[in-house]
């Protein structure tokens, strides 16, 4: 069966990315909030304690690590997974279908997409291994002086080296991502992709939907950096190690932070979520389906 996907239009497809922002603003701080609100109140209730403390503790872990541990994966990484369903599903069918009376079916797919992305997981540490293989292998036989650092201290071609690596492995990540990200949209909607459909549909596409995500992201790069600003300076709170950097503030002030800017912190997922819809529709993948076995 031959599968033909047009040009995609790069200016075209940021503009009804950013359309789909816009339109389901109050859907997406809705979804933001729901987002974050299991994270943050298991942090104000003290529960995230043991993990936020296990670094700066010189006797082993504190008690309750493991419990704490455990709360923090599924409050971020595992809560992540139905709330990025719902923001698919607002970009692809609209907000009359956002919310579902039966509960159960938003569970079964996020265990599909939990059983779906174990693949793409897969593919990550094939990558990664590769990529560090490679990044080894140069590193000990290029013979170069200047790659004489040691484990305290590296040398300038060893920074340049590891930064290479390092955005290869992205690219190449960021490449599959989008190559597959059909299969997954089908999948948030209910509808059967597989990967190998959505990565022919999306052959001659590759170069666009790349450019596409990365000036995608300019502005979200932009927002973050002016929120990085704003916490710092006036909240006084680090958010990239997560700490608050006045020993006399609250500590809980920087979960209050996340609460009430959950609708830009979560900008990345939302934008993802609509950009992937883009591309979604562009292929025709609506009025596509898979032929009976």
């Amino acid at each position: 069966m031959t599968i033909e996907c047009t040009s995609l239009c790069i200016i075209s497809s940021i503009k009804q990315t950013y359309r789909g922002l816009w339109h389901y603003k109050i859907q997406h701080v809705v979804i933001s909030i729901l987002a974050v609100l299991p994270f943050c109140l298991a942090g104000l209730s003290g529960m995230l304690d043991p993990v936020s403390t296990a670094s700066s503790s010189a006797q082993g872990m504190p008690d309750g690590f493991n419990l704490s541990f455990a709360i923090l994966v599924g409050t971020t990484l595992l809560w992540a997974i139905p709330m990025i369903i719902l923001w698919q599903r607002l970009y692809l069918l609209g907000p009359e279908h956002l919310i579902r009376r039966k509960v159960w079916p938003l569970i079964t797919r996020s265990l599909k997409l939990i059983n779906h992305s174990l693949i793409f997981f897969g593919l990550v540490l094939v990558a990664g291994a590769a990529v560090t293989w490679g990044v080894l292998y140069l590193r000990i036989f290029s013979g170069s002086e200047k790659m004489t650092g040691t484990i305290t201290r590296m040398g300038d071609m060893e920074y340049a080296l590891y930064a290479s690596g390092l955005l290869a492995l992205i690219f190449f990540l960021l490449i599959i991502s989008l190559r597959f990200s059909l299969a997954f949209s089908s999948l948030t909607i209910g509808k059967t992709l597989r990967f190998t459909t959505s990565w022919r549909m999306t052959r001659k596409n590759t170069f666009r939907m790349l450019i596409t995500t990365l000036l995608s992201s300019l502005p979200i790069a932009g927002i973050y950096s002016v929120l990085l600003w704003v916490a710092e300076y006036y909240f006084n709170i680090d958010l990239l190690a997560g700490t608050a950097q006045n020993p006399d503030m609250n500590p809980d002030m920087i979960y209050i932070f996340i609460l009430i800017f959950a609708p830009l912190l979560s900008l990345p997922l939302a934008t993802l979520c609509s950009l992937t819809s883009t591309f979604y529709r562009h292929c025709g993948c609506p009025e596509f389906s898979e032929p009976a076995n």
